[in-house]
Formats: structure tokens, sequence, C-alpha cells
């Protein structure tokens, strides 16, 4: 029972370590993104305690179907980004950084969710990491 008690504690410290290693600022759950125009998406580096080394990120949005959006692991849609992630220091606003991106204006309108796919290695080990945001956006 000791084993099982500190496995789940282990667990939950390292999951709450890994919560931390990346974040969607923008968009955000109910942003509206304009087929045919540029958009600012900002990717956030919060604080975290564990060693990273940064590969890269990439930046998709996908058509909802029926109320259905497909999952990330299955599918990221129409990749908009997909390169080096190198956050830079902004006094009060943390870690960041922008990525202007453009939605195609033939992709089918309505809702749809933008995903943030991350990469990185963890620890000394290190070990490989992967990790998605997702918003719920509409396409006009």
């Amino acid at each position: 029972m000791k084993l099982f008690t500190f496995a789940l504690v282990l667990a939950a410290a390292i999951a709450s370590v890994l919560g931390q290693l990346i974040e969607l600022g923008y968009p955000t759950n109910g942003a509206v993104l304009q087929a045919g125009q540029n958009f600012t998406v900002q990717v956030i580096q919060p604080g975290s305690i564990a060693s990273v080394t940064q590969i890269g990120i990439a930046l998709a949005v996908d058509n909802c179907n029926n109320g259905v959006c497909p999952q990330p692991t299955d599918q990221l849609g129409d990749v908009l980004y997909a390169g080096q992630w190198t956050p830079t220091g902004h006094g009060q606003g943390g870690f960041y950084q922008n990525f202007t991106v453009q939605i195609s204006e033939y992709m089918t309108k309505g809702p749809a969710i933008f995903t943030l796919t991350h990469f990185c290695l963890l620890g000394a080990g290190p070990a490989p990491f992967t990790e998605f945001r997702n918003a719920t956006v509409t396409i006009k």
C-alpha cells in the first residue's frame, strides 16, 4: 500500500511540474479568427522547476464537424507553423514568443480547434516530452 501511495504522490508531483512547461496566451477559447488575415499567436513559458531543452512547436488549426473537434493526438489539421521556439524575457510579461500566422482563406468557416504542440527534453537524462494546448475558436 505504501508503494501505491508513493507512486500516486510521485505522479502528482510530475504532473504539476510538466503542466507548467508551456501555455497558449492567444488565441484563447472563444476567439474569432479571420481566414486569409494575419493574426498573432502568443506562446508563453511560465516559470518551471524542471530542466528543459526546447526542441520546437507546431501551431495548427482544424475544423470541428458536428460539434466534435478532433483530438490533437490523432490529427493537427492545417499546420500554420512548425519550428523552433525561443521565448525571450519581457519584464513583467514573463517569457514568451509571438508568431504571426495566417489561416487559409479556403478553410471551412465555423467552429475549429487551434492547437499548440510542444516537444522538449526534460531532466538530466533527458526524457522526451510532448504536450498540447488547445483553444476552441471560430473561423470567419
